[in-house]
């Protein structure tokens, strides 16, 4: 079974929306734009405890209680001769003419609020059937609908408190009922222990004397006869009442108490998993975690995140989250973005490691996931372009992270990886590239354009054929670095139109590279702060990239910055930061 879409309309902060899902979701966007009712609509579709408090006028879009609320879930069950839940699913919806052969596998799930005046409330109504225009009205006994038969939802806030999911299902994980005979033994015997411990306690002095006087002032107030008497909870509830989980630390005799704000979200998350494998093992469990990261260590998200993606426990997910680390681990995973304050916007993306990228999937999602929280990214290529842009906004503006611009350092390799992922997110992306060109192999004459098809490949125009430089074996190092930075020269003259085009798509080719750019507007400031002749400054920075860069900017005034920022070849910096609408 695979979750294809979700249609919600008329709920809470979304007007209309249409996402595409998977069977792994990642829902995220800044503060305030909807990503608890993002999860609520699930809640209210899937969820009979959610349902059954009906929806309220503030449910509605702008307390639009005209028009109906309308959530939809399409499922996908063309995997039924490989998948036990979509047998499952068949076997519950096979009657009732809700199913039809003549209809393929697409199967809809919808719960409707129509608002009633007079009762101030919108009555959910369940309907299901593999015509959309269609669709029948689903079976009930309740409060109960035929799709709680099939579904779990378990939600699990960010503040899961480890106290009350274990009190909350202590019963069910010792089910004394469940007991073999040897267990029922010691339950007996642990039974006529507490019995013993309560009646030593009823005889130590301490206790009879409190016992008295209470009784006597409960009898000024209340003369009643009877007397009040102290008694061991164990013996009264029984002693599993008493069971709490403690921390036991290997070669430790001692017991720890679950302290710590973590360690108890880890074992509460530990817990959840044991009761639903135990309880609902009929059932197609469903996860909604909603910023599983509160309290929780760097490394722990990082352990959290590995089990959300890559265990089978959490087959069905929807994960809520700000943080990076919980997407570390990622792949596979339907990316979803909500956002715009004023007009709720949702886009989403299926974020696929390419097999050939499998051995940098933590690079890839370390990386890619920080930009995920940002409206504007700047894709370049290595640590020196990093520290020199952070250094210009810092100076020139200082708060563009906080509105909403980001650096990501990414190798040539990955640029299109990123870019395909954050257009889909409607996240707008800048790129800053050098115009690199590359000896082939094997042949000392012909050269690719490397930073010239790079950007083409990104656009999905066809490459430029290989040149030929007219080297041979005595051709010394410093004539071809002199001859190849003409060339970069009269190419990029050359293949002005295109690189025009390139700029249209918010791409930046530098005409040699970052470091002939800087030199370019601030080349006498850079010959005097790193005290090279002006011929020698940029072999100097390109010799040691990132030391050398750093012994630059800690030189570089505002002005410097400034000049450098408003220049045409560093356009990339001022769209970075530039906000449409």
């Amino acid at each position: 079974m695979i979750l294809k879409k979700l249609d919600i309309n008329n709920f809470r902060n979304f007007n209309s929306i249409s996402i595409e899902l998977d069977n792994k979701n990642v829902v995220f966007g800044m503060n305030d734009v909807g990503k608890t009712n993002f999860l609520y609509a699930l809640r209210f579709l899937l969820d009979k405890d959610i349902r059954k408090n009906g929806f309220m006028p503030t449910d509605y879009h702008r307390h639009n209680t005209k028009e109906k609320i309308q959530i939809t879930l399409t499922v996908d069950l063309s995997d039924f001769y490989e998948s036990e839940d979509t047998k499952k699913f068949v076997s519950e919806t096979r009657d009732g003419g809700v199913r039809t052969s003549d209809r393929g596998d697409i199967f809809y799930i919808r719960v409707e609020g129509e608002y009633n005046e007079e009762e101030v409330f919108g009555e959910p109504i369940m309907k299901w059937g593999d015509n959309l225009e269609d669709l029948k009205d689903m079976p009930f006994r309740g409060t109960s609908y035929s799709i709680d038969n099939i579904f779990k939802l378990v939600y699990i806030n960010p503040l899961v408190d480890l106290q009350k999911v274990f009190e909350k299902n202590r019963r069910y994980i010792f089910d004394e009922n469940s007991s073999d005979k040897e267990d029922k033994k010691l339950i007996d015997k642990i039974n006529n222990l507490t019995k013993e411990v309560n009646d030593q306690i009823g005889n130590m002095s301490i206790i009879n004397n409190f016992q008295k006087d209470i009784t006597d002032e409960y009898k000024k107030l209340n003369n009643e006869e009877l007397s009040i008497e102290i008694k061991s909870e164990m013996a009264i509830n029984g002693f599993f009442s008493d069971l709490m989980p403690y921390i036991k630390r290997e070669n430790d005799d001692n017991y720890y108490p679950t302290s710590g704000d973590g360690r108890r979200k880890i074992l509460s998350y530990s817990l959840f998993n044991y009761i639903n494998k135990k309880k609902y093992d009929n059932k197609i469990v469903i996860y909604l975690l909603e910023e599983p990261e509160n309290n929780l260590h760097r490394s722990m998200q990082i352990s959290l995140s590995k089990q959300l993606f890559d265990d089978d426990t959490y087959k069905y997910l929807f994960v809520s989250t700000h943080s990076s680390q919980i997407l570390y681990e990622m792949d596979k995973a339907m990316l979803i973005r909500i956002h715009s304050k004023e007009k709720i916007e949702c886009n989403s993306y299926l974020y696929k490691i390419e097999p050939n990228y499998k051995t940098d999937k933590k690079k890839l999602n370390r990386e890619f996931s920080n930009a995920l929280f940002y409206e504007n990214v700047l894709l370049i290529e290595g640590p020196s372009e990093r520290i020199l842009f952070e250094k210009i906004l810092d100076e020139v503006n200082p708060d563009y992270e906080q509105q909403g611009g980001y650096i990501l350092q990414v190798s040539g390799t990955y640029f299109k990886t990123y870019i395909r992922a954050l257009k889909g997110l409607d996240i707008k992306v800048i790129v800053k590239t050098d115009n690199d060109l590359r000896g082939k192999k094997g042949n000392i004459q012909e050269y690719e354009l490397l930073g010239i098809n790079r950007c083409c490949d990104l656009i999905n125009m066809d490459k430029i054929e290989n040149i030929i430089m007219p080297f041979n074996s005595e051709t010394k190092r410093e004539e071809k670095l002199t001859q190849l930075k003409s060339k970069k020269k009269e190419l990029y003259k050359e293949y002005e139109s295109l690189i025009n085009q390139f700029k249209q798509n918010n791409i930046y080719l530098s005409e040699i590279d970052l470091e002939n750019d800087l030199f370019s507007i601030i080349g006498p400031k850079m010959s005097k702060y790193l005290q090279k002749e002006e011929h020698k400054v940029v072999s100097y920075l390109q010799d040691r990239k990132l030391f050398n860069m750093v012994e630059l900017i800690e030189h570089l005034t505002f002005e410097d910055c400034e000049a450098v920022y408003e220049d045409e070849k560093f356009k990339c910096l001022r769209e970075m930061v530039r906000f449409d609408g």
